[in-house]
């Protein structure tokens, strides 16, 4: 089967997922043309920055939409691929659907249906008023996969999120560099108050904790979390330091955006990292419980094994070495993922140059 030839369009920011997709494409022998979001509408400028994402309508804006029309008409394209197209406009949404030959496809791994209002209102007012025109919609969440085929959508398919090849083990660390990214016991993610709620009961229990991520000012000064909270992210390798520093990492998935695994999910095992993740149907059936990987059920059953696999190293040990060769034998990486959906793809393209050259 010959090559696809692609527009790649998302934010391009090394590390992110969006990225590693792109490299999966690529990887896999695919002529791919990107435009990096993220370059696209930065901005210096803070209030510009916000101005954009919740204006939509910025001169920033429109030259990216500008971008990507020119650069869709200008070769032929058999994919157009755009990852969360928040900022696309309706107008050039179509546009691009009418092009001959070119299927338009959504990615999406944020919940589209689970936003407040004021994201409805504003930042997500262009995706939600194109979400029909794509010939296939791609995402990672099981709950959006119903919904749109409920809605009749014709081609959906789920996509799981897994590791990204960019973040690898960064070999052994010194015993300073341990104590500096890790400790105990570790969360890496963004702050939700249920995860919240959860972490505190582990600090509570008189276990020690460190926190990366975004979002986290939300727990207060007098949070019991305080002394836990690194109040920063941790990206490509200070991710992977962090990740294989720390005795046990929390795999906390985001209730709001009604998730049953996240990137982490993969990413700590492909380390051989050990996790403690929350048990759900969809997380047991990618890593076998206590031999690939250990769950919990509730905040009283993740304090109780917090305290156990504290106490057994060589439980950990086992478990994460598991845990890798599952993601490498299962096949749980990005490349993998993109590699399942290039059929899909190939054969909606095959039909769109049929429908467009009869």
């Amino acid at each position: 089967m010959e090559p696809l030839r692609i527009l790649f369009v998302g934010d391009l920011t090394p590390y992110l997922t969006t990225r590693a997709r792109l490299d999966a494409f690529l990887r896999l022998g695919h002529s791919v043309e990107a435009i990096d979001m993220s370059d696209a509408l930065s901005s210096d400028n803070a209030f510009i920055q916000r101005l954009n994402h919740w204006s939509l309508l910025t001169p920033q804006v429109f030259a990216f939409n500008r971008t990507l029309l020119d650069t869709a008409r200008r070769r032929d394209f058999q994919v157009i691929w755009i990852e969360k197209g928040t900022f696309v406009f309706p107008r050039v949404a179509k546009a691009l659907k009418a092009l001959p030959g070119a299927i338009l496809v959504y990615h999406n791994t944020d919940d589209w249906k689970a936003k407040t209002s004021i994201f409805h209102g504003l930042h997500w007012r262009f995706l939600l008023r194109t979400l029909d025109l794509y010939d296939v919609h791609i995402t990672s969440n099981l709950h959006n996969v119903r919904e749109f085929r409920e809605r009749g959508l014709p081609h959906v398919h789920h996509m799981e999120l897994c590791a990204n090849e960019a973040i690898v083990h960064p070999g052994e660390l010194s015993q300073a560099e341990r104590a500096e990214y890790g400790g105990a016991i570790g969360f890496i993610g963004h702050h939700e108050l249920t995860t919240e709620r959860s972490l505190a009961r582990i600090v509570e229990a008189g276990m020690p904790l460190k926190i990366y991520g975004g979002g986290w000012h939300r727990a207060g000064a007098n949070s019991v979390l305080r002394d836990a909270l690194q109040h920063r992210f941790v990206m490509g390798d200070d991710y992977a330091k962090a990740i294989i520093s720390f005795d046990i990492n929390i795999g906390i998935v985001s209730v709001l955006n009604r998730n049953h695994t996240a990137s982490r999910t993969f990413q700590i095992p492909a380390l051989g990292a050990f996790m403690l993740h929350p048990r759900n149907e969809v997380v047991t059936g990618y890593f076998r419980e206590d031999e690939e990987m250990a769950f919990f059920g509730s905040d009283d059953e993740l304090v109780e094994k917090c305290r156990y696999y504290l106490e057994h190293p060589e439980e950990r040990r086992r478990i994460g070495e598991a845990g890798r060769r599952r993601c490498i034998e299962s096949g749980y990486f990005e490349t993998d993922r993109v590699e399942e959906v290039i059929p899909l793809l190939q054969q909606q393209a095959r039909g769109q140059h049929s429908r467009h050259s009869t």
